[in-house]
């Protein structure tokens, strides 16, 4: 064998062992990647009003547990069914048979959909018979669509059968007081469809300080059956906004009306504390030393001293400045004289309390 072949084949081993080592790495054929939006299983439903708001949590996770990465819509359905209690969920072949698509959402616009977290749709409930609105129940359901137009299937099914509400009350009023701002209304009379008695179940007040912006909870911790409620946490020199709703049921389904008109109530402190107490004087050698307790009222920023001389009939102020503490030392009387003395309480407004006075002869 000549060194030209000898050469030829110490190149083609190596060549060919590579070959064989890549042959045998080559796997079988894998599926392709399906990612598929889980369904939901928090749709919920409440009644606002005569419509209805839907609830569900955006879809985060795949059916094969990986982040959600490939939404491209999401559909909300909802099937026009006889009204009657305790009615089993339906099975998707038949909810889909006789669902109508409610709203189609792309991925892109959800955002505007967005509220705390959920997702949230409005179902005006449009019917060309509005009374149909009492007379059927409405079962809704979403599903999440991928860019394969792939589902998983629907979500949990919502059952709502809507109830005639009155609508929001009016002629709200308040009352200011030091310690409490008092909201006052008259109950409605009738619900939206004019039926009676109206269903009240209770009622909801609410408190923003942007007329434009309605706060997400009510002040009130659970409905009011009083038609008054007191806000004893707010603060004085702001100007507030209430508004009062009804519920018209706190069970399936939660209903309530819009609000109420909003009404400006401007928190502005015109209340005097009361006067200091136990006031006593103790007169020694030409001096006059004024004691005295302090007003119950915990915004007091003084205190005022006054002396009256003998056939005077004007009080001469003591001090241009607030007293702070709770005595003062007059050390400026006349001996032999009589005086009366009087100390008022000022809050952090300037609102000057009625005096507690109190009489001294020196001797």
């Amino acid at each position: 064998m000549t060194a030209a072949c000898l050469r030829d084949i110490r190149l083609f081993v190596p060549c060919l062992a590579l070959f064989v080592s890549a042959c045998a790495k080559t796997g079988d054929p894998q599926p392709p990647l399906v990612l598929i939006p889980k369904p939901a299983a928090d749709l919920a439903a409440r009644q606002s009003s005569d419509k209805l708001v839907l609830t569900v949590s955006a879809p985060v996770e795949n059916t094969d547990g990986s982040p959600v990465s490939t939404l491209a819509e999401v559909e909300v359905l909802r099937l026009v069914e006889e009204r009657a209690g305790n009615l089993p969920v339906k099975n998707e072949e038949e909810f889909l048979a006789r669902a109508q698509l409610l709203v189609k959402v792309p991925a892109q616009k959800l955002p505007a959909y967005r509220q705390g977290g959920k997702l949230v749709f409005h179902d005006d409930l449009v019917f060309e018979d509005r009374s149909i609105i009492y007379k059927r129940g409405l079962r809704y359901a979403v599903r999440f669509i991928n860019g394969k137009n792939q589902t998983a299937g629907l979500s949990n099914q919502v059952y709502v059968a809507p109830l005639a509400i009155p609508g929001p009350p009016r002629g709200l009023s308040f009352q200011l007081g030091q310690e409490y701002i008092r909201i006052l209304w008259p109950p409605p009379e009738t619900n939206l469809d004019g039926s009676t008695p109206p269903r009240i179940a209770g009622y909801n007040v609410y408190r923003t300080e942007d007329p434009r912006s309605f706060p997400p909870a009510p002040l009130n911790k659970q409905p009011l059956r009083a038609t008054e409620f007191e806000d004893r946490e707010f603060q004085f020199d702001k100007t507030y906004y209430y508004l009062v709703s009804v519920v018209g049921s706190v069970e399936s389904p939660y209903a309530e009306s819009l609000p109420s008109a909003p009404l400006a109530v401007p928190a502005q402190d015109t209340f005097p504390p009361e006067p200091p107490g136990d006031l006593h004087a103790v007169a020694e050698g030409g001096i006059v030393i004024l004691f005295w307790t302090a007003p119950p009222q915990r915004d007091v920023a003084g205190y005022r001293i006054y002396r009256r001389e003998p056939d005077v009939s004007e009080w001469a102020s003591l001090d241009t400045e607030l007293v702070t503490t709770l005595s003062y030392r007059d050390e400026k009387p006349g001996a032999g004289q009589k005086y009366e003395y009087r100390v008022t309480a000022v809050d952090t407004h300037g609102n000057e309390s009625q005096p507690a006075t109190v009489p001294v002869e020196l001797q």
